[in-house]
Order: structure tokens, then C-alpha cells, then sequence
């Protein structure tokens, strides 16, 4: 089921606020590791929509993508903040 993009842009706001948020490494890991989650599953189902000719479902899910790559670049930079 696909979610609204309005849904899905109020979702990201929340995970930027939450990464934005943080006050350590280890809540901002977690939010990495739960994003990572979401892109595995999205780069499953963009396989599975190439595989399918369904090319209007895999535009919409690697746009998705791109925002949660975007994401987990911003959590990267945070961490190696706490890093270095």
C-alpha cells in the first residue's frame, strides 16, 4: 500500500526533527538503523516494480528513496560529528 505523499513528506519532517533532536550518538544510530530499514525495503520493491513493467510505481518509490538517501547522508554527517 502506498503512502500519500503528503504522509510521506510529514514523515520526513519528523525524522529530520528527531535526527535534528538527538542529543546522542546512540538515539541517532538508532534512527539510522531504523532508516536503513526503509531503504532496504524500498530498493526490494523497486526491483520488484522493474521486474513487473510497472514503471509508475517505481518512479513514485525511488523518489521515496532519494529522500530517505538523504536522510541517511544528514544521520552520517551527524554521527561523525560525535566522532571527530
Amino acid at each position: 500500500m502506498q503512502v500519500a505523499m503528503p504522509e510521506f513528506f510529514d514523515e520526513i519532517l519528523e525524522v529530520n526533527e528527531a535526527i535534528s533532536d538527538a542529543d546522542s550518538p546512540d538515539v541517532v544510530a538508532v534512527i539510522g538503523a531504523e532508516n536503513q530499514t526503509k531503504i532496504d525495503n524500498l530498493v526490494h520493491r523497486i526491483s520488484e516494480a522493474f521486474r513487473q513493467s510497472d514503471h509508475a510505481v517505481a518512479k513514485d518509490l525511488l523518489l521515496r528513496l532519494k529522500y530517505y538517501s538523504n536522510v541517511a547522508e544528514k544521520i552520517n554527517n551527524v554521527l561523525q560529528k560525535y566522532v571527530g
